[in-house]
């Protein structure tokens, strides 16, 4: 599995676990919902309050789960803001790449730092013939959707070359969990370096600590 650099957040206020903490099992949001295209698109959580849409800080994590593919699979990994669409991902450098050149085989999780805000992420499958050069684009994609108490559980699932639609070539999952905020009544604290300074500076002498040698030891 390889990573590519990716945008970073500070990653303090929030808890990062090494696997999805999405909680217990809530329904089955949808089946399976295919689409002639390579590429998955994952929105991160959002809601329509008043009228506006907001988005929720959250993080997304993704794995190969499995694969019955005669050829080679990979999964390109993308990151982009809220808005984006395919196109902005096409031909464009991944941030990660699941799988490779062998056949499909499970991985662990990986995953990207919390974000906070909006976000859309993007999965675009490939495959090799291994008896011949280069990638091609998966004939379909398709998805099933499931709600934990966390987060949310898509089981991502592509035809290679689309001979028998069986969506069992390759099979990735994609996790997304609901992140808050550590100490939240500190989030949003400004460090005021004038007022530190000042503050430093009225009595610099009540700072000082007294020499430490024998002759002022009791």
């Amino acid at each position: 599995m390889v990573a590519a650099n990716v945008p970073f957040v500070p990653l303090f206020p929030f808890n990062m676990p090494s696997t999805p903490d999405l909680g217990c099992f809530v329904d089955q949001k949808h089946g399976l919902q295919t689409d002639n295209f390579p590429i998955y698109e994952e929105p991160s959580p959002w809601e329509l309050i008043g009228g506006k849409v907001v988005s929720f800080d959250h993080q997304t994590y993704f794995r190969v789960k499995c694969g019955k593919a005669a050829f080679h699979q990979r999964c390109l990994v993308y990151m982009r803001d809220a808005y984006a669409n395919a196109n902005d991902v096409i031909g464009a450098a991944p941030d990660f790449v699941l799988g490779g050149d062998y056949l499909p085989y499970p991985s662990d999780w990986m995953r990207y730092p919390p974000q906070r805000g909006g976000r859309a992420y993007f999965f675009f499958g490939e495959h090799s013939n291994p008896n011949a050069p280069g990638w091609a684009w998966d004939a379909a994609v398709g998805h099933t959707y499931d709600n934990y108490d966390n987060g949310t559980l898509a089981t991502v699932q592509w035809d290679d070359a689309g001979g028998d639609l069986d969506f069992n070539d390759f099979v990735v999952e994609v996790a997304v969990v609901r992140r808050a905020w550590y100490f939240t009544a500190f989030a949003s604290a400004v460090v005021d370096r004038e007022a530190l300074e000042r503050f430093d500076q009225a009595d610099p002498t009540r700072f000082n600590r007294p020499p430490r040698d024998e002759s002022t030891r009791g």
